[in-house]
């Protein structure tokens, strides 16, 4: 083998382990002493909401309206067009799962549509098992987190549990997405500020007023 090639993959390997010896995102967190599991009770609840949204997706950008609508207790629709009414797609979430109603081609494709169900979901915190919530605690929040599909998901709150700060997932040793929430109106945060960690995208929403 070439020196040159034998000497990167070498240092390719000492990399690779040293990102595997790295920190396990909140790893040092402890036990809540809390006795109530009050994530349920942050859960959105509300009939209409529009936000003024942007996507940026490596470069590229988008923006519109992006509509969350309560049709009943196990159904939400979610609507994104862009200011000319023009539709991106039309989601449905249910209690026994998720339908595409429309979807533009250019979007159209098996690993957009499952990124884009999987963002918006932890925002209506859909197909999530309060009752199997571990409670965690640093400082003066805590942390709720839910073990979901091959991640954890950790859903921060202030110490009362009056508020949700934050939502952020994590996969093996890293932070995967990092959601930021402002305080709550008309059943949703007002504003919202979800970035991936590990590529460029990320996604504003700042509620409009009806």
């Amino acid at each position: 083998m070439h020196p040159l090639l034998m000497r990167s993959l070498a240092l390719i390997s000492i990399l690779i382990s040293l990102a595997a010896c790295g920190p396990v995102p909140y790893e040092n967190l402890q036990k809540s002493s809390a006795t109530t599991n009050c994530l349920a009770q942050l859960k959105p609840r509300f009939s209409t909401i529009v936000y003024h949204a942007k996507v940026n997706v490596t470069g590229k950008h988008l923006s519109g309206l992006l509509l969350f609508k309560m049709m009943n207790d196990s159904i939400t629709r979610v609507l994104f067009t862009n200011e000319m009414g023009v539709t991106f797609f039309d989601f449905e979430y249910t209690a026994s799962g998720f339908r595409v109603v429309s979807c533009v081609e250019q979007m159209n494709k098996k690993v957009v549509i499952n990124r884009l169900r999987s963002d918006l979901s932890l925002l209506i915190m859909h197909d999530i098992d309060f009752n199997k919530a571990e409670m965690l605690a640093s400082g003066n929040e805590i942390f709720y987190r839910v073990n979901h599909q091959d991640e954890h998901i950790y859903y921060i709150t202030d110490s009362t549990c009056s508020q949700l700060n934050r939502i952020e997932t994590v996969g093996g040793k890293k932070k995967k997405i990092i959601v930021n929430l402002t305080e709550p109106k008309s059943g949703m945060a007002d504003s919202v500020y979800l970035a991936h960690q590990s590529f460029e995208y990320n996604i504003s929403l700042k509620q409009i007023a009806r």
